[in-house]
């Protein structure tokens, strides 16, 4: 049974309405206008733009959402939409076989992912098929042309792969999840504590900690990894990741630190981090990496971990109009999302309480009064997909109505734990 309030489902489900009522369709397909943030000359800037077929903030992710909702609210609507976004993500997907994507939420391991959930709910199609073919695709690819992280490389993908093996029996998709893994072996750089990967290019103190670019993704893919091979060499590798991570922590902040630099000013000896707290970078995520690797290993060094990270996060959602916007990524949301899981993991109801009043303050503040909602574009507009926006959004409030039909999409694949 459901574990949440009928509000929540409300919520979604007033959500799920919206974006049918502004999904643009034609000939069996639809997509949608919103803001991005994207670069326009020497800066990033604001636009107004249609999206691609990605899970991230693209139609397979929107569908994913529809999909689950349609799931709980048999409203046929949902259902015709949901299917049209796919139908648009599928006529788009040459876009992403162009930038050699195989990652979960940039790539196309993530829209694989997403059909085959969707035919398992809706039902009724070849999307399973579809999604073993462009899994078999992603399986033949280039590994030296993938990244490392999570967002868009072999970290996101990892998981994802040995769980599809499992649901399609494909052995080429375990086979190419441990020849990422040995991507990430080779690319790993040995420190005095641990070791780290640089995974993104952008001006930074250090190599990042972190769940979506940092060393937290990637040490948990490893571990899912050794969990499903026994390979000892990812075991290893883990355990290194995380010292790293172990080593960066402030007890000051209560915190890891974001060794990105933001502003005109270089890199230089007297730049300092900043200890942000969302999924991306932060506690938050680092949270679910050692949520899971508690699950995996009972090790209570990583219980002791998560403890510290749900600690910072209630302490973050605590504060008035802290982050300023209840996307995925890097709002409200997506820190909450935690408390879901950790509190199931670790039998405290408390925690899934603080994300349930969340929640609620959301919706007095924007659902109840119909206001905008705040997304994960600084600075702009609402936005529709998974990550950023009104798909997230709705998500969340599925999770908050019934958590096990809807499982989280921030720490998505791995082995079943009992």
């Amino acid at each position: 049974m459901p574990d949440g309030d009928e509000k929540f489902l409300e919520a979604a489900d007033r959500l799920g309405s919206r974006l049918c009522r502004d999904a643009i369709c034609f000939n069996g397909r639809c997509n949608w206008i919103g803001a991005s943030l994207e670069p326009v000359g020497q800066s990033w800037t604001v636009v107004q733009r249609a999206f691609g077929p990605d899970l991230y903030a693209g139609t397979s992710g929107i569908a994913l959402f529809l999909a689950r909702l349609y799931d709980l609210t048999r409203e046929p609507v949902h259902r015709k939409i949901g299917q049209a976004a796919v139908a648009q993500s599928r006529s788009q997907i040459d876009r992403l076989r162009d930038t050699g994507g195989s990652g979960f939420y940039s790539g196309m391991t993530g829209v694989a992912y997403a059909w085959s959930e969707i035919d398992g709910i809706l039902g009724g199609g070849d999307l399973t098929a579809q999604a073993r073919t462009l899994l078999s695709e992603v399986a033949a690819s280039n590994v030296e042309l993938a990244g490392l992280d999570v967002v868009s490389g072999c970290a996101g993908a990892i998981p994802v792969l040995l769980a599809m093996n499992r649901r399609l029996d494909e052995p080429t998709l375990r086979e190419f999840a441990v020849r990422l893994g040995e991507r990430l072996l080779s690319t790993a750089k040995p420190r005095n504590t641990g070791m780290s990967w640089h995974t993104i290019d952008v001006p930074a103190i250090d190599d990042l900690t972190g769940f979506s670019h940092g060393a937290a993704g990637i040490a948990w893919a490893l571990l899912e990894l050794f969990a499903e091979t026994g390979d000892d060499r990812f075991n290893q590798a883990a355990n290194a990741g995380f010292a790293y991570e172990r080593a960066c922590y402030s007890a000051e902040h209560k915190n890891w630190p974001d060794f990105r630099v933001f502003g005109p000013q270089p890199v230089s000896a007297e730049s300092k981090p900043s200890y942000g707290l969302a999924w991306c970078h932060g506690a938050p995520g680092i949270g679910l990496s050692r949520l899971r690797a508690y699950a995996l290993t009972g090790d209570v060094t990583y219980r002791n971990e998560t403890n510290a990270a749900v600690t910072a996060t209630v302490e973050g959602l605590r504060q008035p109009n802290y982050l300023g916007n209840y996307s995925l990524c890097h709002g409200l949301f997506g820190n909450a999302d935690l408390l879901i899981d950790a509190g199931a993991a670790l039998h405290d109801p408390t925690l899934k309480n603080e994300a349930r009043v969340l929640g609620m303050r959301a919706l007095e503040r924007h659902h109840d009064d119909d206001q905008p909602w705040p997304c994960g574009v600084p600075a702009g507009p609402e936005t529709p997909g998974l990550m950023l926006g009104i798909a997230g959004i709705g998500y969340f409030y599925l999770r908050l109505f019934d958590s096990v039909k809807n499982p989280s999409v921030l720490c998505v694949g791995g082995l079943e734990v009992k």
